[in-house]
């Protein structure tokens, strides 16, 4: 079963990805403007290296997972024991996992070094499946960091680890799609996962805006810690001082965190933490 899992998860990001494009261009709640067929291909470029280098990651976390189990640790031994019942140690791990990267994230923003790495996801002027995996491949590779240290030190096994992949990669790329959902629909998914409005919001321009929505494939952490905001409006997106095309290009995205920060009233310093009664 686990090795089942393990080669199904690049196959339903590729199909997530797929039907959410064929979603985009059938009924996009946002038009395209003139250069965003230049603006997606260079996303895509950037997306596919990510993508081989995410089966590196996929990796790391997989041998992480696999040697806790070997050696019976945290939750890999209450399962090898058989203490709680196996899908409540999956949830248990998912949980985790998504957790751990709701931190990550959460650090990416507030952390300068990190976040210079992290504003190439934020500097898309406009949002869509293909700004998905838009991220420098240096923070890219940092990720697996997060997770085999969660791995390690809860002993997440390897069945939950691949069950969090099948959870997370479909709602990544739909929170960034360019769909529209009817209201009601958007609020109760909303109380579960982030949908596409949610996510604009982590986008916007405001900085007090975007240090909110954090979570990947749950809205749980940021109901918690304080950082979950449900918008009035729908905000503009992407970064004051990224709009220029020497920053959109591929190779001004790869080198974007050896620039200075052109916008240092907007992103310079970690801000205070949205009013929860906005």
């Amino acid at each position: 079963m686990q090795d089942s899992l393990d080669r199904l998860a690049p196959l339903v990001f590729v199909l997530a990805f797929v039907s959410l494009w064929l979603w985009e261009s059938a009924s996009a709640a946002r038009p395209r403007t003139g250069r965003d067929a230049l603006r997606r291909r260079r996303n895509l470029v950037i997306s596919a290296l990510n993508f081989l280098l995410g089966g590196a990651s996929a990796a790391a976390l997989l041998a992480a997972s696999m040697w806790v189990a070997h050696f019976n640790w945290g939750l890999a031994a209450l399962a090898a024991l058989a203490v709680l019942p196996r899908w409540l140690i999956v949830l248990a791990g998912v949980l985790l996992i998504d957790l751990t990267d709701y931190v990550r994230h959460r650090l990416s923003h507030h952390l300068p070094w990190l976040w210079r790495l992290h504003r190439v996801h934020h500097a898309d002027a406009q949002m869509d499946i293909t700004t998905s995996l838009r991220s420098h491949p240096l923070e890219q590779l940092l990720r697996p960091l997060f997770g085999v240290a969660a791995v390690l030190s809860l002993g997440i096994p390897p069945l939950a680890l691949a069950v969090s992949s099948l959870v997370q990669l479909p709602v990544l790329l739909f929170q960034h799609a360019n769909i529209r959902l009817p209201a009601a629909l958007d609020g109760a998914l909303g109380w579960l996962i982030p949908t596409p409005a949610l996510h604009r919001v982590h986008h916007s321009r405001d900085r007090r805006e975007t240090d909110t929505n954090y979570g990947t494939a749950l809205t749980i952490w940021d109901r918690l810690f304080g950082t979950f905001h449900r918008p009035v409006t729908m905000p503009a997106v992407g970064l004051d001082g990224f709009d220029d095309p020497r920053h959109q290009s591929i190779i001004g995205m790869l080198s974007s965190p050896w620039h200075g920060d052109p916008a240092p009233g907007n992103f310079a310093a970690p801000s205070a933490r949205v009013d929860a009664a906005r």
